[in-house]
């Protein structure tokens, strides 16, 4: 049976680069045989404890959708040397108890295998990989070792919008994949 993956993107704008690289991602890691899939939660709602409980029902779904996976993988842009608002929301939503007051039972990320990924420009993302991989041991995740995947946004690609891989990348990019792999069926 293959082990099944969740694909969080930290953009949503159309012709996003990370996007592409979590498409390309997806890609890769279907052939290699897991179940992998892009999971769109632009109407979760900010996290408010005012209208925390009962959870709403979009965060009722995403949290059931990562329960059900083996893994995540977050695939994100890098905003001021960090990750976007709108990612950081759901890994508050997911990070919380699924009962009011309920502090002893696990979380859906409590022990969730995850990789991080990003297509920046000079930085390769470092900066938002950084801010990630400090964040996901707080919410008692179980990042992959490393820092994850960076890819520098090809110059060509601000003209064409089509991120396509440079042949040192693609070897970062395939070694990413099978690390991933190697450490999701372990």
């Amino acid at each position: 049976m293959s082990k099944k993956v969740l694909v969080f993107s930290g953009s949503d704008r159309i012709g996003s680069f990370n996007i592409q690289l979590a498409e390309q991602l997806i890609a890769a890691l279907s052939e290699k045989g897991l179940e992998v899939s892009l999971y769109d939660y632009s109407q979760v709602p900010m996290l408010s404890q005012n209208t925390e409980y009962p959870a709403p029902a979009v965060v009722e779904a995403v949290r059931s959708a990562v329960e059900q996976a083996d893994a995540l993988l977050i695939v994100s842009p890098e905003y001021n040397g960090s990750y976007p608002a709108r990612l950081k929301n759901v890994i508050d939503w997911l990070s919380r108890p699924v009962v009011e007051f309920d502090n002893e039972t696990p979380t859906v990320l409590a022990g969730k295998k995850v990789a991080v990924a990003s297509a920046a420009n000079s930085t390769y993302g470092k900066f938002v990989r950084g801010a990630l991989n400090f964040l996901l041991p707080y919410v008692r995740t179980a990042p992959m070792a490393g820092e994850g995947l960076g890819i520098k946004i090809p110059g060509d690609a601000w003209a064409t919008g089509v991120l396509a891989l440079e042949p040192e990348q693609q070897a970062a990019f395939n070694a990413f994949v099978d690390e991933y792999v190697a450490y999701v069926e372990a």
